[in-house]
């Protein structure tokens, strides 16, 4: 949709929107690596990805942040939630990936 948006000669919206995601979204996740992760702050920053996630169509990440946000709000094990931050990780980094790819794309294939 905001690509439709896009005007000639306007900054790229949507290379914004990627460059943002990629550039925070590593950090909040870096905050889901304490052992064992507190519940309510899991929630939060899960809260945060999937929001992100959504803006972008990951929908993928977006469930597994929600997934990770209702385990939090349940009181679910550490274990539970660790395996869930791990999962969302890992998701990450595909996500990750194929929006850099997007990126070189929409700039012309220069890295």
């Amino acid at each position: 949709m905001l690509a439709s948006l896009q005007e000639p000669g306007e900054p790229d919206l949507v290379a914004e929107l990627v460059t943002l995601f990629l550039r925070d979204t590593p950090e909040r996740l870096r905050d889901l690596q304490a052992r064992p992760l507190d519940a309510g702050h899991a929630s939060r920053v899960a809260h945060a990805v999937k929001g992100s996630a959504g803006n972008l169509g990951a929908t993928q990440l977006q469930d597994l942040a929600s997934a990770l946000e209702q385990a939090g709000h349940r009181g679910d094990s550490a274990d539970a939630l660790a395996r869930l931050a791990d999962a969302l990780d890992v998701e990450f980094a595909r996500v990750a990936a194929h929006l850099e790819a997007l990126l070189v794309q929409r700039s012309g294939g220069a890295a």
